[in-house]
């Protein structure tokens, strides 16, 4: 290989790489392609005639501007962990409300939010809702204080008759755990026609998902929510 083909081998595995780089970091989306692109740029660095201590730094240089784009980005996507303590024979619909000025105001413990939820699955807290990637840790509390982790549950490791790829390693239906955790979105106040954010979650098995809390269940469960918003709104 004489030096002139080495060079352009050179620029061409340095121009396929950076692309690569920008697919696997800023442009998450093209890492598909973006990965063959870091590989196919490195290996034409590697079979090129120049110092190896040149195609080190740009091949590690690549890799390195990735890592670090992926530890800022998490760390600036990350909210508050977030702790859920429900009483022990609490099962069904909880709902969270968040930014409402009547609410309570959420305390820390080590570190992460404490969220104390009421008998009937209905907090209200003046805290602004978080968006971004979770740490949720979820408690059932007994009378004095004794606390039982729950696990948190995927309904998509459950199969149905239109399953296309069963599980093999499919939960019991009878498991308690804890279902669209992270689940979040908007609604409006049904006092004063205002939106908030609210986050919820459910106290289940995976049998009792569909069999209890049904269309009816969610009716009243809304229905208390929208009585304990406004009489909290009034009392403010």
């Amino acid at each position: 290989m004489n030096k002139r083909i080495s060079d352009i081998l050179f620029y061409l595995g340095l121009f396929l790489l950076i692309v690569g780089v920008i697919g696997l970091s800023f442009m998450a989306f093209f890492a598909m392609i973006g990965l063959p692109l870091f590989i196919t740029g490195s290996v034409l660095i590697l079979i090129t005639k120049k110092k190896l201590k040149i195609k080190l730094i740009s091949i590690s240089s690549g890799l390195v501007t990735i890592l670090l784009f992926w530890v800022i980005w998490t760390w600036s996507k990350t909210v508050t962990p977030e702790t859920f303590l429900i009483s022990k024979n609490y099962r069904g619909k909880v709902n969270i409300i968040h930014g409402q000025r009547c609410g309570e105001t959420l305390k820390m413990n080590k570190d992460r939010l404490i969220y104390s939820v009421p008998n009937d699955g209905v907090l209200i807290v003046s805290d602004d809702i978080e968006t971004g990637l979770i740490n949720h840790k979820f408690y059932l509390i007994d009378s004095n204080g004794t606390k039982t982790e729950l696990p948190t549950m995927d309904v998509r490791d459950f199969n149905e008759k239109w399953t296309t790829e069963k599980n093999l390693n499919e939960p019991s239906r009878d498991k308690l755990g804890v279902f669209h955790s992270g689940r979040v979105g908007s609604s409006t106040s049904t006092s004063n026609s205002k939106k908030y954010s609210y986050q919820e979650f459910y106290i289940s098995t995976y049998s009792d998902l569909t069999d209890k809390f049904d269309f009816k269940y969610e009716r009243k469960f809304d229905s208390i929510l929208d009585i304990k918003l406004a009489d909290c709104i009034e009392m403010k």
